[in-house]
């Protein structure tokens, strides 16, 4: 007899549990899983952004292994590269994922696609770190509005609807009530606006000092909304904006940028890759210049 959905779902939460414990992540903390595949694994795994519209994502078994991710936005880049990462740690054969719309499948029920599904959902969400980015703001997950979701999907670098879905379908954290309004009521441009008003940008970054990357990434053109009086050093960013939220800045061009806040209380770096960037993950902040190829 085939395993049940509810069989595959511990399998993958087991397997998640073990990568970050291998690799020393707290249950409590967000990972990058970009940086864990291209630095922490031995052989490491070569992460490539690519321009292919028609593809999810692919991974190559073989060595060194490999990970290609289609032209995404950027957090369906993260949990892409989460779900290739399952079908390499599950020892799966190379695959390519075809494009789908968020959350739709595509596909019939594929034992293997759902388990490595679960596993990005759980290497990326596990209920610690989850219950912890709701705790650290005070905030009661239940009773969560669209706006505080929205941070701790920032603070989690996963999608808006990726944390609701996994909250209400994964961990039971929420209820269907709950999960039904965060995803058909607001939508992200209204969320925005709620934030912002007028000063809101077609994207968003939301960083505040209970982040527990140090390191936090994001593209060309976003909104980088930081906690009030951040100062940010160097060009990466342009000139910040006071708002009733925060300082709201401008990701303007590749590189990394030191935040932090003239008392000393918070600092942290925020690594901005060009828009649609394609190429090798490790070259992804580099600031680019004119001849550059973009594999090597």
């Amino acid at each position: 007899m085939p395993p049940t959905r509810r069989e595959l779902a511990r399998k993958a939460m087991i397997k998640a549990d073990e990568v970050r414990d291998k690799f020393d992540i707290s249950p409590e903390s967000a990972v990058n899983v970009f940086d864990l595949c291209g630095e922490r694994f031995e052989p490491r795994i070569i992460i490539r952004f690519t321009d292919i519209k028609s593809m999810e994502g692919l991974y190559l078994r073989q060595t060194p292994p490999e990970i290609w991710l289609g032209d995404r936005p950027l957090v369906r880049r993260v949990f892409n590269c989460a779900h290739e990462l399952g079908h390499h740690v599950f020892g799966h054969g190379s695959t390519v994922d075809e494009l789908t719309a968020e959350g739709e499948s595509g596909r019939s029920f594929e034992p293997n696609e759902f388990l490595v599904d679960t596993f990005a959902g759980f290497l990326l969400m596990p209920r610690i770190a989850v219950l912890n980015a709701f705790a650290r703001r005070a905030w009661k997950i239940e009773d969560a509005n669209p706006q505080q979701f929205f941070v701790v999907s920032c603070s989690l670098g996963v999608g808006f609807e990726t944390l609701a879905s996994h909250s209400f379908f994964s961990l039971g954290l929420i209820g269907e009530a709950a999960y039904r309004q965060l995803i058909n009521k607001p939508g992200l441009p209204a969320i925005r606006k709620v934030m912002l008003g007028d000063l809101a940008p077609a994207r968003l970054l939301a960083v505040d000092t209970h982040q527990t990357l140090q390191s936090i990434d994001t593209e060309v053109g976003t909104g980088v909304l930081l906690p009030m009086g951040t100062v940010a050093e160097g060009k990466v960013l342009g000139d910040g904006v006071d708002t009733p939220r925060g300082r709201l800045f401008t990701a303007a061009a590749p590189g990394t940028a030191r935040v932090f806040c003239p008392d000393g209380s918070w600092a942290a770096f925020i690594r901005v890759m060009q828009d649609k960037y394609h190429g090798l993950s490790q070259y992804r902040h580099f600031p680019r210049e004119e001849g550059d190829e973009d594999d090597e």
